[in-house]
């Protein structure tokens, strides 16, 4: 048991870590073996070119797409393994905004 007063400095564990993500679209290879750790406190944001897997990313770390290969743990639980109540309260903790040509 650890006392009320007592901190605990949670910025060392990772809140999503990514371990060799692979997602492709028939022959097309969108992500191949991609690793990542996003640790308490800091903010994400991946840029690149158009059709460079953004969005794929994005949508592999909330569960909307599902892997062909890896590991996405988000705040300490195997995103794969989640049902869908489990994973919805994920995805509330999880800020992401995929942008549309029409966003100015």
């Amino acid at each position: 048991m650890i006392p009320n007063n007592t901190h605990i400095d949670h910025k060392d564990e990772a809140v999503i870590e990514i371990a060799n993500l692979s997602k492709s679209f028939g022959n097309q290879e969108v992500l191949k073996d991609v690793s990542l750790k996003l640790f308490n406190g800091e903010n994400l944001v991946v840029l690149g070119k158009s059709g460079s897997g953004k969005s794929v990313l994005i949508k592999c770390i909330v569960r909307l797409l599902q892997l062909d290969g890896g590991t996405i743990s988000a705040f300490g639980q195997d995103i794969t393994q989640l049902d869908r109540g489990d994973l919805n309260e994920v995805r509330k903790r999880i800020g992401f905004l995929f942008q549309l040509y029409m966003i100015l």
